[in-house]
């Protein structure tokens, strides 16, 4: 009797079948390790926007959470003095913009002392400032001094995992015409309950998740994957119609 020798055309189906099988657990499974990643910091950053409003109704104070992109880090701050939001303002004063702000101030309380209005002379400056009535210098914003309100201990400064891919894709925020993919931008929270609408999409390169942040409402949703149509989720008022373009809308 002769041995018979190979494999069978279904033989050869098995076990390429077994490798595939194999390649995609494979694969299937580093997803997953890397994916953790990403998720982690997508609901951690959802946390600390729901938060911060909850800190804005609590303290009575406008708060907002400022994000330098090129770094991928952001922060909770809690804001002083104007509590409006200029269309496209700077994030943070220059030195010779502030410097001009606090001479203008100066001048309008020109044979008024500042120590009449306060013995705090860091708060006469702010006064300075904000009786300059420019855009940027009427509102001051610092890094909130308050970790006993943070349960993990870590402060209000969150990095991402840059050094496994993770990173901000593109931010949209409503006082902004155009989306953020460097630089610094800022979501703003108001002691009323309700906030500026916003994206944030963070991704690992491969997959994204996105963060919305309802104006009305201040509500923060994390969803698995990118939205369709950003616009969808910014040019919708309180009535859940359709705005104006926002280039238009000023």
């Amino acid at each position: 009797m002769r041995t018979q020798r190979g494999m069978t055309i279904l033989e050869l189906m098995v076990v390429m079948a077994i490798i595939g099988a194999g390649i995609f657990l494979v694969r299937t499974g580093f997803r997953v390790l890397t994916k953790a990643d990403l998720v982690e910091n997508a609901t951690e950053l959802s946390a600390i926007l729901k938060r911060t409003g909850q800190l804005a109704v609590e303290k009575g104070e406008m708060h907002r959470v400022l994000f330098d992109v090129d770094k991928q880090l952001y922060v909770v701050e809690v804001c002083q003095g104007s509590r409006t939001i200029q269309r496209n303002e700077t994030v943070r004063p220059d030195d010779e913009t502030t410097k001009r702000a606090i001479e203008k101030g100066k001048e309008r309380l020109k044979g008024v002392p500042l120590e009449a209005i306060t013995a705090d002379p860091e708060a006469a400056t702010k006064q300075a400032l904000m009786i300059a009535g420019h855009h940027i210098a009427d509102k001051m914003c610092v890094p909130v001094d308050d970790p006993s309100s943070d349960s993990e201990g870590k402060g209000w400064i969150r990095k991402l995992r840059a050094a496994k891919g993770i990173k901000f894709k593109e931010i949209w925020v409503q006082h902004k015409d155009e989306s953020a993919t460097k630089g610094q931008v800022a979501i703003y929270f108001f002691p009323q309950g309700s906030a500026e609408k916003a994206v944030v999409e963070i991704t690992d390169g491969s997959e994204t998740f996105t963060v919305l942040v309802a104006g009305l409402t201040g509500r923060v949703e994390l969803k698995d994957g990118e939205l369709r149509d950003v616009d969808d989720h910014m040019m919708r008022n309180a009535l859940g119609d359709k705005d104006k373009p926002r280039e238009e809308a000023r």
